[in-house]
C-alpha cells in the first residue's frame, strides 16, 4: 500500500491564491497518472497533496440537489484570519460527511484532507479540501496551529527571498537552494512556484504583513497558554531520550504520547521534520525514532 503524502500547512489566503497543479514524477496533471499523487504547487512555494487545517467553521449546505452528480454533497466554510477554506463531503466521505450534517454553526474544528481543484473553462481554477477526518476542536487548539502555520510559512517565505537574490532558476536555482541545506521538498516547490507564478518581493511582504496581522488577532489568547504553546520539540527530545533506556520509540507510540498532553498530530509532524532536519534525531528504521546524544 502506497504511504500517504504528509498533511501540510498552509493559510488560507495562500492557498486560495493557488492554481498551478502537477501530478507526482510529471511536469503536469495527466488523466493517464490514475495511482500518482497530484498536488497544488501554492503561490509562496509549499507543494501538497493533503493539508492539515483548524479554523471556525463559518456556513454548512447541503448542496447535493445543485450538482447532478452525487446524490450527497456538503459544502462547508472554514475559516482563519487570512481567508476560508471551502470543504467539499459526499458520498465517498460518509463520515465527514455526518458530520457536516450536524455540526453547530460557528465551532471550531479541524480537518485533514485532500487538495482539490475545479477548471471551469474560462482560465480560472478553484481550489478545496475532500475532508478524510473532521474533528471538533477549541479555540486554543486553533490557536497552536497559527502558530506553527505561520512559522512554517515565514521560513518558506525566507527560501522564496533567498532564491528571488539569487538571479537563479531551474536546476541552478534547486542546487544553490540545496547547498542552504534547504529540504528536498521545499526547495522544488520554491522552484516551481517562482517559474509559474513569477512570485515577487511585493507578494511575499503583503503575506509577511497578514500573517503577522493573524498573529497579532489572536494574542491575548496565546498570553494564557504561552507556557504550553512552544514546548513540543523540548517534550519530543524528553520522550525519546527516556522512553526504552534513550533506544528511541515508534511513531505511532510518539503519537499516543502526545495526544495525551493535548498536542495535536500536526504539531508532532511538524517538530519532527524539523528535529530531523536539524540533526538532533535521526531514523534507524523506518517508523522509529531515536535521539541523537
Amino acid at each position: 500500500m502506497a504511504e500517504r503524502e504528509m498533511a501540510h500547512r498552509v493559510f488560507a489566503r495562500e492557498f486560495n491564491d493557488s492554481r498551478f497543479q502537477i501530478s507526482s514524477g510529471s511536469e503536469v496533471t495527466s488523466p493517464t497518472d490514475l495511482h500518482a499523487p497530484n498536488f497544488l504547487v501554492t503561490t509562496a512555494g509549499a507543494k501538497v497533496n493533503r493539508l492539515f487545517i483548524a479554523g471556525v467553521i463559518t456556513e454548512v449546505e447541503d448542496i447535493g440537489s445543485l450538482k447532478g452528480g452525487e446524490k450527497e454533497l456538503w459544502r462547508a466554510r472554514v475559516s482563519d484570519p487570512t481567508g476560508t477554506f471551502t470543504v467539499y463531503s459526499g458520498n465517498f466521505q460518509p463520515e465527514t460527511s455526518v458530520f457536516l450534517s450536524t455540526v453547530e454553526v460557528p465551532s471550531f474544528v479541524t480537518i485533514v484532507g485532500k487538495v482539490r481543484s475545479y477548471e471551469p473553462g474560462d482560465g480560472s481554477v478553484f481550489v478545496s479540501l475532500r475532508p478524510e477526518e473532521i474533528n471538533h476542536a477549541d479555540e486554543d487548539t486553533r490557536n497552536r496551529w497559527m502558530v506553527d502555520t505561520a512559522e512554517l510559512t515565514l521560513d518558506r517565505l525566507d527560501v522564496f527571498e533567498e532564491a528571488l537574490s539569487s538571479g537563479l532558476s531551474g536546476m541552478e536555482l534547486f542546487d544553490h537552494l540545496s547547498l542552504k541545506n534547504v529540504p528536498s521538498h521545499v526547495a522544488e516547490g520554491v522552484c516551481m512556484a517562482l517559474d509559474f507564478y513569477r512570485t515577487d518581493r511585493t507578494y511575499l511582504r503583503n503575506m509577511r504583513e497578514q500573517i503577522r496581522d493573524a498573529l497579532l488577532s489572536i494574542e491575548s489568547s496565546l498570553s494564557a497558554v504561552s507556557g504550553d504553546l512552544f514546548d513540543t520539540e523540548g517534550f519530543i527530545m524528553d520522550l525519546l531520550q527516556e522512553m526504552n533506556g534513550g533506544k528511541g520509540m515508534e511513531y505511532a507510540e510518539l503519537l499516543q504520547e502526545a495526544s495525551s498532553k493535548n498536542i495535536p498530530t500536526g504539531s508532532v509532524e511538524h517538530t519532527v521534520r524539523k528535529l530531523l532536519s536539524d540533526g538532533h534525531i535521526y531514523e534507524p528504521r523506518v517508523g522509529f525514532f531515536r535521539a541523537i546524544t
